[in-house]
């Protein structure tokens, strides 16, 4: 496996548990062991505020407004509450970076702002994992460029399968039509709709999308993280979306590098 490895969490409709999903899957490869960087690159910022850094000085959109600003400024450690969360760091983000990206078309490289700044990280991580926001900015076509494989959550909503759609079209344009790698997963599941879920089901089968075989179930308490700006994987431990994102998180190590969460 290629280290840093990029994951990105990407659906161009929201509301489908995209920046839960990157947070799940990066809380659980922390806690297996793996040195894991996240980035938030949609300006709301819930990535941050749900990992304790949300009023931060320095944040991704002082990368934007100078590419030559030192990236390692912008990395802080992901909390919960008042306790550090070992092997996981962020770079936060804050409402001007929607602005920032616009206002960086002026550069030159534009296009590598991103990866140039990651290739000046010191510490050495085995994951990047980046939210992006649902309507494409330069920032979203950096993280595209230098993305490994995509993971896309879709919940229970037709509009999200055509949010699958419309997020390809991007990705193709960006990256011009060179392959890449993407993995559906299911989120929000609820079995008590079982009309909607197998209408939603045989949507993405026609499609012939790439589905994981781990599906997120819903929650009360998963919903609830939010709302006290706590990672949801710490709130809600026992609960079954906590399981099935360290299920997730396993089948994804499982295609990446064929290995086992906790085995490194």
């Amino acid at each position: 496996m290629k280290k840093p490895y990029i994951i990105s969490f990407a659906n161009s409709k929201g509301g489908v548990a995209k920046t839960t999903s990157c947070m799940s899957v990066g809380c659980s490869l922390a806690l297996a062991g793996y040195k894991t960087l996240l980035i938030d690159l949609d300006h709301q910022g819930n990535l941050s505020d749900d990992l304790g850094r949300g009023d931060e000085d320095y944040t991704i959109t002082d990368l934007f407004a100078d590419p030559k600003f030192d990236i390692n400024k912008l990395i802080y450690s992901a909390m919960d509450g008042d306790d550090t969360i070992a092997n996981l760091d962020i770079i936060p983000a804050d409402i001007t970076l929607a602005v920032e990206a616009r206002s960086a078309e002026r550069f030159r490289h534009r296009l590598s702002i991103l990866e140039e700044g990651l290739n000046k990280v010191k510490n050495p991580y085995d994951f990047i994992l980046i939210d992006l926001r649902p309507a494409i900015d330069l920032s979203i076509e950096n993280a595209l460029l230098i993305t490994d494989k995509i993971v896309i959550p879709v919940d229970m909503d037709k509009r999200a399968v055509k949010g699958i759609k419309d997020l390809f079209q991007v990705v193709q344009e960006v990256r011009r039509n060179e392959p890449f790698v993407y993995t559906l997963v299911k989120t929000k599941v609820n079995e008590s709709h079982s009309k909607m879920k197998k209408s939603i089901e045989g949507l993405i089968e026609e499609a012939g999308y790439v589905v994981a075989k781990t599906e997120i179930r819903q929650s009360e308490l998963f919903k609830q993280a939010t709302d006290v700006h706590r990672p949801v994987m710490f709130f809600a431990r026992n609960e079954r979306p906590y399981r099935d994102y360290k299920a997730f998180t396993q089948e994804l190590l499982e295609q990446i590098e064929g290995v086992e969460i906790g085995k490194k």
